[in-house]
């Protein structure tokens, strides 16, 4: 299972580790599209940015 988001704007450093929070207690892939990049949101709550952003 998995979440995908779409942003016109970047996502900041605080919606950044909300949402690998989110990504490691729910167990699920969140993708993020933002302005810049694809984020990929991995159950572990690593992100495929290497948290570049």
């Amino acid at each position: 299972k998995f979440i995908q988001i779409a942003k016109n704007l970047r996502v900041c450093g605080d919606c950044h580790e909300f949402t690998k929070l989110v990504a490691k207690i729910r167990q699920c892939d969140i993708i993020v599209r933002d302005a810049t990049r694809i984020h990929h949101f991995y159950p572990n709550g690593q992100c495929s940015c290497q948290d570049h952003f």
